[in-house]
């Protein structure tokens, strides 16, 4: 027997939200281990940086594939 269309979106809800967490929790772990104010700010830096990065290369590929 097969889940019902509503448990199937809030099952991908559910694992996405948690993926995210992790994703969120992992930069959160390499920030609080940062020594100084200022190398918080530059760790911030570099993971907004490096996000971007991705997002816009991923962009582009998919432009690029139609």
């Amino acid at each position: 027997m097969s889940q019902p269309p509503d448990d199937d979106v809030r099952l991908r809800y559910a694992a996405e939200r948690a993926r995210r967490q992790l994703t969120i929790d992992a930069i959160r772990a390499d920030l609080d281990a940062q020594p100084s104010p200022r190398s918080v700010l530059a760790a911030g830096r570099r993971w907004c940086n490096q996000v971007t990065a991705m997002a816009e290369a991923l962009a582009k590929q998919r432009r690029s594939t139609g």
